[in-house]
């Protein structure tokens, strides 16, 4: 059965009009549709139930009567039906669909044709201008969100101490630094350990790497500097690659002769130096490449980086940067508070907080798990954790809303008491 207009559904229908061409003209299944509209915008995720196994999606496209979602490796059990959940603008929403179609990433679901269930916040939020936050962020895997969690336990159980330590609140850089280099020395005892700096002077090799990881922030692996082809031939690898889009691109430009002639020279140029085999792949500050860590091995060694020590090396640098972009934001929060993490409204369920970093807000679109510490008052600072789920850009500002997951049952009714007197002693709607 459709249901009515709200207050809050009403100003949802109004953001959606102002945010897409295609209007709203009065049916559900418009409104719906601009549902979908709006999660594929913020690029959000959400839970997918099928079967009773509840699963990660997210929007890929939107046809007039489809909507194609993004649902890695999901098994067909026999049923062609499923629910969606997920909550825009304070309200909850949840579909059953009817499944056309599931492939290896994508499935195919019929556009529901009306609003089915939804369910509006319960408690009231209270707008504050005297209450900031410090918030650190909290490993749920190295992408963020839960698509790649398998892989990410994988990269997990290989570095247990490095784990352990980088997920702590307060990971000790020292500390980190010299875990990196002991499992950097397990493959090789030649690396670099190297951070982009403005004027740096670099030959036309080292120059050329450069450029290419700022550019692509791929991880080149190069198997064999005696061949030619480990360079520019296509590795058809997910995680490791080479020059083989260099080479094309230069080829294309250029011609196939200086292409051809430029990588011999660069292969010449590495095994004068003695290199056998190498890895390099990016450092990044939150999606900024900002320098990178090289591993190879030498003549005098006499062994090869193999293709799965390769990808040794390539997970650990994601560990780094993310223990890196941690500490970062643990920095930034701490120092920065008054500008950085104004609380604007907050209730019994969640707060919505202001923050002017765009780098920061498109990294806690995948890092969206937060640990929060609110002084409520000189005498208490309450500890709680959420999971962002609102992502609002608002030109020179952003917004963010959090649910509260999990907190010590006093903090809570610490907080009761703070907005019971905010609220004009009011604290539900």
């Amino acid at each position: 059965m459709a249901i009515g207009r709200s207050d809050s559904m009403q100003e949802l229908i109004t953001i959606l009009e102002s945010l897409f061409e295609e209007t709203i003209i009065g049916s559900d299944v418009n409104i719906v549709k601009h549902l979908f509209y709006y999660l594929k915008a913020d690029n959000r995720e959400f839970e997918f139930i099928y079967e009773e196994d509840i699963v990660v999606a997210a929007v890929e496209e939107i046809e007039s009567h489809t909507v194609t979602l993004m649902i890695p490796d999901l098994v067909e059990q026999g049923s062609r039906r499923a629910r969606v959940r997920f909550e825009v603008m304070n309200i909850n929403y949840q579909f059953e669909v009817v499944i056309l179609d599931i492939q290896k990433d994508k499935t195919i679901i019929k556009t529901p044709t009306e609003l089915q269930s939804y369910q509006l916040r319960t408690n009231k939020r209270i707008p504050v201008d005297d209450l900031f936050m410090n918030f650190i962020i909290l490993f749920r895997s190295l992408t963020g969100g839960s698509r790649e969690v398998g892989k990410n336990l994988y990269a997990e159980s290989r570095f247990p101490h490095l784990m352990k330590e980088v997920r702590k609140d307060r990971p000790d850089s020292k500390l980190i630094n010299v875990m990196l280099t002991e499992a950097i020395e397990r493959i090789s005892k030649d690396y670099e350990i190297h951070f982009f700096q403005p004027d740096e002077k670099l030959n036309e090799y080292d120059d050329f790497i450069k450029k290419t990881i700022l550019r692509t922030g791929k991880t080149i692996y190069i198997s064999d500097c005696n061949r030619i082809t480990s360079y520019i031939n296509d590795p058809g690898d997910d995680v490791l690659f080479n020059y083989f889009n260099e080479h094309k691109e230069m080829a294309k430009e250029f011609g196939e002769e200086f292409a051809l002639d430029f990588f011999e020279s660069m292969r010449k140029h590495e095994s004068r130096n003695f290199y056998v085999s190498y890895v390099i792949t990016p450092i990044r500050l939150y999606e900024d490449v900002v320098g990178f860590i090289k591993v190879h091995s030498t003549a005098m060694e006499r062994f090869t980086i193999s293709n799965n020590q390769a990808v040794y090396i390539f997970e650990l640098a994601e560990i780094i940067s993310y223990v890196f972009t941690k500490i970062a934001i643990q920095h930034g929060s701490y120092e920065t508070m008054q500008s950085t993490t104004k609380v604007v409204d907050i209730s019994l369920d969640g707060l919505l907080f202001e923050i002017y970093d765009k780098r920061l807000f498109q990294y806690l679109k995948r890092h969206n798990i937060i640990k929060m510490f609110i002084p409520l008052n000189k005498e208490r600072t309450m500890i709680i954790r959420g999971e962002i789920i609102r992502f609002l850009d608002k030109g020179d500002h952003y917004h963010l809303g959090v649910n509260y997951f999990s907190s010590a049952p006093d903090d809570m009714l610490h907080l009761e008491s703070y907005l019971f007197e905010k609220s004009m002693k009011i604290l539900s709607e």
